[in-house]
């Protein structure tokens, strides 16, 4: 499960999340950004290949990081770890209608924040994996579905290029060609369809 890695952290609090980001990469995550509310969370999940959501249920704006969670949910089912100072029985029934695949109280350490995002990617992805569409990848050629399964594992075009032997430029005319066959205006919209 080494190619999910890209994670997006909805939180309001700036200076904790850039300091959550920054563990995040000396973990060896990738950060995809921050969003402190509804609609920057919506954007960057929307222009990114987001694999995991760490979320904090108070949030900036009309929706709370449980709504927000559910809306993204609507787009595409990630693993979400909530992050949080409270445990009330109220607020632990309204998060398990999300993806959820952690919840930590603060304060977390590092290892406890570390376990949790390699416990949720390994179970959601191995699970994701039992769940592919197999009827989508028909209509494509055998290189074409080679890059497919390539982006699907987290795999950027120069990783594929380095991959398959082949320049990034093909890379880039096959993944065009993929994007007209499908009919998907996106990567992540191709992953959606290809996990469906």
């Amino acid at each position: 499960m080494d190619g999910y890695k890209n994670i997006l952290i909805i939180k309001d609090e700036l200076l904790i999340a850039q300091d959550l980001s920054y563990l995040l990469e000396d973990l060896g995550f990738n950060c995809v950004g921050i969003a402190k509310n509804f609609e920057r969370a919506m954007f960057l999940f929307n222009t990114n290949d987001v694999h995991l959501i760490l979320c904090d249920i108070n949030i900036d704006g009309d929706k709370d990081g449980i709504e927000t969670v559910l809306e993204l949910n609507n787009i595409k089912k990630i693993p979400i770890i909530y992050l949080s100072a409270y445990s009330d029985q109220e607020l632990i029934n309204r998060i398990t209608d999300s993806s959820t695949y952690g919840y930590l109280v603060k304060p977390y350490n590092e290892r406890s924040l570390e376990v949790a995002i390699n416990v949720a990617i390994n179970k959601f992805y191995q699970d994701d994996v039992k769940a592919i569409n197999t009827d989508f990848l028909s209509s494509f050629t055998s290189r074409e579905t080679e890059i497919i399964k390539l982006l699907a594992a987290g795999k950027s075009s120069s990783e594929i290029a380095d991959i398959l032997f082949i320049s990034p430029q093909t890379v880039s005319k096959h993944r065009s060609n993929i994007l007209k066959k499908s009919g998907c205006k996106s990567s992540t919209e191709l992953l959606h369809q290809y996990y469906q």
